[in-house]
């Protein structure tokens, strides 16, 4: 389990994100269910043919996935969707806890949810339909290659949870979720938590937080997770 999984498991998402990178015997990501077109990839060299999760050196990617041509057409697609990509500012270094504590509590989208107070990412479940049904303003990062995803509608919750890898940096990851926050008209909060970048925010009933950092074989594992309506 990375940090920043074990940083929102402490803040009510443990069945979501923790789920994400725990060897257990809950279904992996179908390779064909999970494919649209050139958007999500799975790697068959990071799911394999069974149901194990992702190796215990982290999320593997194929050498064509992570060539210069793949990682420049991922770049370019995404800059495309965002509308054009900016600079980062400078990060605020410190816990981001915060941000993602505001996922779970925003993931309580009824008023019986919110005054039950239910823990909303104890009732996701996995399946690659939840990499599909993130909310189009937030979508996944193009040519992505999904780890795991999970989610829940149920009893007045609105959670999503994908964790994937891509061969892009995490600069490259948060400059695109932090355009694409902002175009949309959510808030975009910046943190460096130790060796993850962190980018997060809300508005009006809605949240979502991003975590990426470089493994050691170079590839950026994500774990990304909205919530609201």
């Amino acid at each position: 389990m990375t940090r920043a999984a074990a940083s929102v498991v402490g803040l009510m998402l443990a069945a979501a994100i923790a789920g994400c990178h725990a060897k257990s015997d809950k279904p992996a990501v179908d390779k064909t269910e999970a494919t649209l077109g050139d958007r999500i990839v799975v790697d068959p060299a990071m799911t394999g043919e069974s149901t194990s999760a992702a190796p215990e050196s982290g999320i593997t990617l194929s050498p064509a996935s992570r060539s210069p041509e793949s990682v420049e057409a991922a770049r370019q697609s995404a800059a495309e969707l965002a509308g054009g990509l900016q600079p980062l500012p400078t990060p605020t270094r410190g816990s981001a806890s915060a941000l993602a504590q505001r996922v779970a509590a925003t993931a309580q989208v009824s008023p019986a949810a919110r005054a039950a107070k239910t823990d909303c990412a104890g009732k996701v479940q996995y399946a690659a339909a939840w990499g599909t049904r993130l909310p189009a303003e937030l979508p996944l990062y193009p040519r992505a290659a999904v780890q795991e995803a999970a989610g829940t509608d149920a009893d007045g919750c609105a959670l999503r949870v994908v964790s994937f890898g891509t061969p892009v940096g995490a600069g490259d990851v948060i400059g695109f979720y932090r355009a694409m926050a902002l175009k949309a008209g959510y808030t975009a909060e910046y943190r460096l938590d130790g060796s993850d970048s962190v980018l997060g925010g809300d508005k009006a009933g809605r949240a979502y937080v991003v975590y990426a950092r470089k493994q050691a074989n170079g590839v950026t594992e994500v774990d990304l997770a909205t919530s609201g309506h």
